[in-house]
């Protein structure tokens, strides 16, 4: 995976919660101070506990300005859906530039008034990095943990649902013309399927390449039509969008896999598995959940 493609990799927002999210910086600001005090420097070895304290409460308010407050002022960027790595990086990056600036007043203010601005700064600054970069990798991998283990119980859970599905699917009688479709492309051209046979539509800006099953195998078809237009034309409840550039039908699905990167859907009898954007993975879980029900209904 190149570097860019990692970068814009999901990744969790924190705790997603106003209140757990307070209860990790209070976790994360204990460490700091346990740490300040545990390990101290030559620059601050005689600093009060007091003084710890206080650097202690500009980490905490630092990080609550950082966490919870600047997603209320600017919802759109910070939310939870399109947060990626990219992202994660640079707000620790403003963790670290907030709370070393916030220290570096107190030192110059406060702490060590006697030296120079430049030296209170590059000291504070110093202090600020060495010190959150354990915090920053723990709460890293933490997160990380929380990421993995909502996707594979999600996953589980889809898998469970999934086997229904293929198991009421035997049950049902087919029917060889009842869903037979006709697409139609710009230019035109025309396919005719029988939607229970179809497996996926992947997407290429204008052009869209439709794959379905019959008793030749697997069959491709490219037509010029963008997603959106294939999708209108398959008014169903068991085709999904399930990526800006993926729709697939709930019938074809394997199984579920997931990881810290999301969701993948393999498809039956291939090796073939499509990525479920951020975006749509709650939908997805939901869709097949709800096919399901319709199917033990039907």
């Amino acid at each position: 995976m190149h570097l860019v493609e990692k970068l814009n990799t999901p990744f969790p927002f924190y705790l997603n919660d106003d209140r757990k999210n307070l209860g990790l910086i209070g976790v994360i600001t204990m460490f700091v101070l346990a740490f300040m005090i545990a390990f101290k420097s030559r620059n601050d070895h005689d600093l009060t506990v007091a003084q710890h304290l206080l650097f202690a409460g500009i980490t905490f308010i630092c990080l609550s300005i950082n966490i919870i407050l600047l997603p209320r002022l600017f919802p759109v960027w910070f939310d939870p859906v399109s947060w990626t790595v990219k992202k994660y990086i640079l707000l620790n990056i403003g963790h670290l530039v907030l709370i070393g600036f916030a220290a570096s007043l107190l030192d110059i203010y406060y702490i060590c008034p006697e030296k120079t601005v430049w030296e209170n700064i590059s000291e504070a600054n110093s202090r600020v990095v060495l010190r959150g970069i354990i915090p920053i990798a723990l709460t890293t991998l933490f997160l990380r943990n929380i990421m993995l283990q909502e996707n594979l119980k999600d996953a589980l859970k889809a898998n469970k649902e999934l086997q229904k599905i293929q198991s009421l699917k035997k049950e049902t009688p087919k029917s060889s013309h009842a869903n037979t479709i006709t697409l139609h492309s710009d230019t035109s051209e025309t396919l005719s399927l029988n939607l229970p046979d179809l497996l996926y539509v992947q997407a290429d800006d204008n052009y869209s390449t439709v794959v379905w099953k019959n008793g030749d195998g697997i069959q491709k078809k490219l037509l010029r039509a963008n997603l959106k237009s294939i999708e209108s034309q398959m008014d169903n409840s068991f085709t999904m969008r399930c990526h800006r550039s993926y729709l697939v039908n709930i019938n074809a699905i394997d199984m579920v896999s997931g990881n810290t990167n999301g969701y993948k859907l393999k498809i039956l009898d291939t090796d073939i598995a499509i990525p479920v954007s951020r975006q749509k993975g709650k939908e997805v879980m939901e869709k097949i959940s709800q096919w399901k029900n319709v199917m033990e209904l039907s």
